[in-house]
């Protein structure tokens, strides 16, 4: 022997039900921590999978604006911004449906109850995006280049942009510290 320490897996599983069957109590503790654990953990990287499919959204309509600047008077340009605003609205509503109501983050409340009021916030800024996201498009859809400015545009879509990536940071906070 090399001075190792061999583990005989016999005495290991006797002793485990040994305890078991003492505490159960306790057995059952462990037993739905580690499942609660790996639930959370499995919510993670399902959301960090629906973000990565925001960003994706968000960085393709950042260069379908810059397109529609550069090209101001190509309907082409236009109308593949709108579609994408339009897919982009639906592919956010439904990840804010996933996270927060009666989605992950809604369970991971449910473990850490003390996060429920910061789940509540998150909720009503997700409220507040899908608002700013119709407003843009309501702006894109109805441009007259009489009097409407795409640099202004791109710039409103710019700000909103950071704040769905900042809501985007919190919703991942919450999971952490609900994995804490």
């Amino acid at each position: 022997m090399d001075g190792g320490i061999l583990f005989d897996s016999t005495l290991i599983l006797e002793r485990t039900l040994v305890f078991q069957s003492q505490y159960p109590v306790i057995s059952l503790r462990f037993s739905a921590m580690n499942r609660n654990i790996s639930e959370l953990n499995g919510m993670k990287m399902c959301l960090n999978h629906s973000q990565s499919g925001i960003e994706e959204g968000l960085a393709e309509l950042e260069q379908d604006f810059r397109s529609w600047l550069e090209h101001p008077h190509q309907r082409v340009t236009w109308s593949k911004l709108m579609e994408h605003l339009v897919s982009f609205r639906w592919v956010l509503d439904q990840h804010f449906t996933r996270v927060a109501g009666e989605g992950y983050l809604e369970n991971v409340a449910c473990q850490r109850p003390g996060l429920y009021s910061d789940l509540r916030e998150i909720e009503c800024w997700q409220c507040r995006l899908i608002d700013q996201l119709d407003l843009t498009i309501h702006h894109v859809q109805n441009y007259d280049p009489q009097r409407d400015e795409i640099a202004d545009m791109a710039e409103q879509f710019q700000r909103l942009h950071r704040e769905i990536l900042e809501e985007e940071c919190q919703e991942r906070q919450l999971v952490e510290r609900g994995l804490a």
